[in-house]
């Protein structure tokens, strides 16, 4: 792990300085602050107790970080939030170390087979190869049978909605019939009540006008 001091900046008012630190960590990931704390110290040449590693900047897959440190000359110069957050952060990080320490020293326990249960053999590559070609073909008739059918309705529906609209037609041209039929049937009445004496005088009248 390689730091350097890039900028520093006294802070009469709150009583520190602020450093802005580059940290080379090549082929590791970024390093914590319980990591780089003593590191930290050590560049500054302070005590750990009054060292805050207060903002880590990573880029993802650089191996270049970027930190800014706070240094105090007296702990009760520190804000509270400051000391509480650092400690938050130390304890979270051995917790976890603690944890991954005791997974990896740990043997691997095998889960207890019930009575009746047969352990799984593994399949070959060939067979869940053919596998899946068989569910991929599955899968592929099921969709044409889908549409198909779809397609189906669809046919039904049109069928049903023109037989429908032919339903609709009928009493348009029954009514229309009905009224030629009564017109014809009143034309027929109409000649019917004429007498014969007045059709003939009619047609003599005409002659005479000739």
């Amino acid at each position: 792990m390689k730091l350097e001091v890039v900028s520093e900046k006294e802070n009469p008012l709150r009583k520190r300085k602020g450093y802005w630190l580059s940290v080379e960590h090549a082929g590791k990931e970024t390093p914590s602050r319980h990591e780089l704390l003593p590191h930290v110290a050590k560049k500054l040449g302070s005590k750990e107790e009054l060292t805050i590693i207060d903002k880590i900047f990573s880029e993802r897959g650089s191996a270049l970080s970027r930190v800014k440190v706070l240094l105090y000359k007296d702990k009760l110069d520190i804000p509270q939030g400051k000391l509480a957050r650092r400690d938050r952060k130390v304890k979270s990080y051995l917790e976890k170390k603690s944890k991954k320490k005791a997974e990896e020293s740990a043997p691997a326990e095998k889960p207890e087979e019930g009575p009746g249960e047969e352990t799984k053999e593994e399949k070959p590559p060939e067979k869940v190869e053919e596998e899946k070609e068989e569910k991929d073909v599955e899968e592929e008739k099921a969709g044409e049978e889908a549409e198909h059918k779809k397609e189906e309705e669809t046919a039904e529906a049109a069928e049903t909605a023109s037989e429908e609209e032919v339903e609709e037609q009928k009493p348009e041209e029954s009514a229309k019939e009905a009224e030629v039929a009564e017109k014809e049937g009143g034309e027929e009445e109409k000649q019917a009540e004429t007498p014969p004496g007045e059709g003939r005088k009619k047609e003599e009248s005409t002659e005479k006008e000739k």
